[in-house]
């Protein structure tokens, strides 16, 4: 067998191969956006909303619940949390991402545990 005879046997292991590892980041990258969520010093989302296996949860903000479904383009998700002053200027709700209080992976990672809501 020459070599160029293996490249497409190896490309197609490297497609499998990248697929595999895919489910497993998105796993991680949600059990971490759980983690941000409900971190009472980080992300902090419980002391204004009430989210499923949340204690304590506050309700000065909306019940965080069918995310997804509310927010089909998570880009608008992302948006909110980074800085929900430029949609509503009355908003509570602090500017996460302007503020430098998450960076831009927590704050992906925290829209990647609300779509699953």
């Amino acid at each position: 067998m020459t070599a160029f005879s293996r490249t497409p046997a190896l490309l197609f292991l490297l497609a499998f191969a990248a697929g595999l590892a895919s489910p497993a980041q998105a796993q991680s990258a949600v059990a971490e956006g759980r983690k941000l969520t409900f971190d009472r010093g980080k992300g902090n989302c419980l002391t204004c909303h009430v989210i499923k296996g949340g204690d304590l949860p506050g309700t000065i903000g909306p019940e965080l619940k069918d995310l997804k479904a509310k927010y089909p383009d998570r880009n608008e998700l992302v948006a909110i949390i980074f800085d929900e002053t430029k949609r509503n200027p009355q908003t509570m709700m602090p500017p996460f991402g302007r503020n430098r209080i998450l960076t831009d992976q927590e704050i992906s990672a925290i829209v990647d545990f609300l779509q699953t809501l």
